[in-house]
């Protein structure tokens, strides 16, 4: 089983994406599991704060060192009782950044091969006191050129890109896309669909049963789309 711990202020986000569909299920079948942690819960004011303003000056607020570290001191010790039945257990803290290493499904597939437990931390507001990388020694990752307002969302990414790489989430092997020969066109029934007057008809070719022609309209849809 690979086990994810997802750390956020917000973790009703990504456990309403978690509990449904495939990886729900994968969860119910004992092939993943997320748990949750929030850093309010470890904070020692009465307002639960997890932020303050920024050293040197600077728009926005940081997450703050002691919580985020009391959070994951409390993972790491969950983490360590299971390891004492199961040693082979090994751990990688990912957190989120614009200027991380790419996240790619080659990454995904050896997260899962590598590790039991992947430990997720969610980023907030400016950024996290980076005494919280340096202490847990975690790895910065981003999941593309861009900047969001929370790593929640890359936490969903994450998960679902290596929850699918893990034998019998999807089903059958031959489901993982990157398995097979996929398009960048699908169709489905009906085979004729007329809007507005015009009708609009499945490729011929994926009609004719003709298993190499097939293969190549593919291969061709598949050459137009990276040239673009």
């Amino acid at each position: 089983m690979t086990r994810f711990h997802i750390l956020s202020i917000f973790p009703e986000l990504v456990e309403n994406y978690a509990n449904a569909s495939i990886l729900g299920r994968a969860q119910e079948s004992g092939l993943i599991s997320i748990t949750y942690t929030n850093p309010r819960d470890f904070a020692t004011d009465k307002h639960q704060k997890v932020d303050d303003r920024s050293y040197g000056g600077g728009p926005g607020m940081v997450m703050m060192v002691e919580p985020l570290l009391l959070a994951l001191d409390k993972i790491s010790k969950g983490i360590a009782r299971k390891k004492n039945s199961q040693k082979n257990s090994k751990v990688k803290i990912i957190m989120f950044s614009p200027s991380g290493k790419q996240f790619t499904n080659s990454y995904a597939k050896n997260l899962v091969k590598k590790y039991t437990d992947i430990v997720l931390i969610c980023g907030r507001y400016e950024g996290i006191d980076a005494r919280v990388k340096k202490i847990f020694k975690a790895e910065e990752v981003s999941v593309g050129p861009f900047v969001l307002t929370g790593g929640e969302v890359p936490a969903m990414i994450v998960v679902d890109a290596c929850a699918r790489q893990i034998d019998g989430v999807l089903g059958k092997n031959e489901s993982v896309e990157e398995n097979r020969l996929a398009s960048p066109e699908v169709y489905t029934r009906p085979e004729v669909y007329k809007w507005k007057g015009k009708n609009y008809k499945v490729p011929s070719v994926l009609l004719s049963g003709h298993a190499k022609n097939i293969e190549e309209w593919r291969t061709n849809k598949l050459k137009k789309a990276s040239d673009i």
